[in-house]
């Protein structure tokens, strides 16, 4: 789906992350079940909130 590469592009911009990396942490964290869990919400919004969700949502696990 486009709103995961946008959450995954956009949050390894903003936090100068591979997005490499940043796949990684997601699967970890359980990131992408969560946006197609949100997915009817978050795909009417801004990209750039569904950016400032993962962030969000990453940072209560301690990550930048």
């Amino acid at each position: 789906l486009p709103i995961f590469v946008t959450a995954v592009e956009g949050y390894a911009q903003k936090h100068n992350l591979s997005e490499e990396d940043v796949y990684r942490k997601f699967n970890q964290h359980g990131i992408l079940n969560l946006v197609r869990q949100e997915y009817d919400a978050l795909h009417t919004q801004p990209l750039e909130e569904t950016v400032d969700f993962v962030d969000d949502v990453m940072s209560r696990f301690g990550e930048k």
